[in-house]
């Protein structure tokens, strides 16, 4: 067992970005992947980082219950404001060929949610609110462990433009970022020390300070036992998924490899050229001939 989580597990993410007084670790990443560096007082996370919620989460899934997308995103996501936008950090580390459409809803719903919000509305001149003006720009970065785009730049930083005018909005309200921790092209030498952080859960010596706090924090000897048994549970839970994933995706393959040796046999195909294209055994190929003889 080794003396640290994965840093890219959920729990990590949620402790060192969402939980009280590490707003110093979320401050140095906002200011990392979007060169801005709000002040630690303008800083406000939206769910902060709370045990009980992963309680009630591995509880629903050791269960086999259903978890709703509100619980799922309070354990994955986090969300936070600072004095001019909103801020989202989403870490996935299988390969997902949806994940671009989750990300940008997620983004989307964030930018939404600050609608009508009172406090936040400029008046008009006659006293009414402007109900749109409560809206306010999204930044969100979305950490991939896998291959996502087919570029090599490990960051990708997309925002609303103008093609053939060459020029943006008059201001940038949704921004997205994608870091990818398997390309090496890497702009700075901050998002290296970060890469090296969620690759490994470790910091090199000229690390920010803020990164060798995040590879503090999610030492096993800084958590509490509640803590440490969460992470053995979820860990078993997804070691059974990716199990049952596995065994449904060798089930599909061995599926589809009979049903090509059944179309081959209904075309009269000689059996060793049977065995040679699909690489079944004499055995099962004789089987599946025998089985379409006996419904004849």
């Amino acid at each position: 067992m080794t003396n640290r989580i994965s840093p890219t597990s959920d729990l990590a993410v949620k402790k060192t970005l969402a939980e009280r007084g590490n707003e110093d670790v979320l401050q140095g990443m906002i200011g990392d992947f979007f060169g801005i560096r709000p002040a630690i007082e303008d800083i406000t996370i939206t769910e902060h980082y709370n045990i009980e919620a992963y309680e009630e989460y591995v509880k629903k899934l050791n269960g086999n219950e259903e978890i709703s997308e509100k619980l799922r995103q309070t354990i994955q996501d986090v969300a936070a404001d600072i004095k001019i936008a909103g801020v989202g950090v989403e870490v996935q580390v299988k390969s997902d060929l949806y994940f671009t459409h989750r990300s940008l809803y997620y983004l989307c719903s964030r930018f939404c949610s600050n609608y009508n919000l009172t406090g936040k509305m400029v008046k008009r001149y006659d006293g009414k609110f402007i109900k749109y003006s409560s809206l306010k720009p999204v930044y969100a970065l979305n950490i991939i462990g896998y291959n996502h785009f087919p570029d090599d730049d490990a960051l990708r930083v997309l925002t609303f433009y103008d093609r053939k005018r060459n020029k943006s909005l008059d201001r940038e309200y949704l921004i997205i970022a994608y870091f990818e921790l398997a390309k090496n092209n890497i702009e700075t030498v901050n998002q290296k020390h970060w890469q090296t952080y969620f690759k490994t859960g470790e910091a090199s010596n000229d690390a920010p300070e803020y990164i060798k706090k995040a590879a503090r924090i999610i030492e096993r000897a800084n958590m509490t036992q509640k803590e440490r048994d969460m992470i053995e549970q979820l860990q078993r839970a997804e070691d059974i998924n990716d199990s049952v994933i596995y065994t449904a995706q060798i089930e599909g393959e061995r599926k589809r490899e009979l049903e090509i040796v059944r179309n081959m046999l209904k075309r009269n195909k000689p059996i060793s050229e049977i065995i040679e294209d699909t690489g079944v055994s004499r055995e099962e190929v004789e089987k599946e001939r025998h089985r379409m003889l006996g419904v004849q």
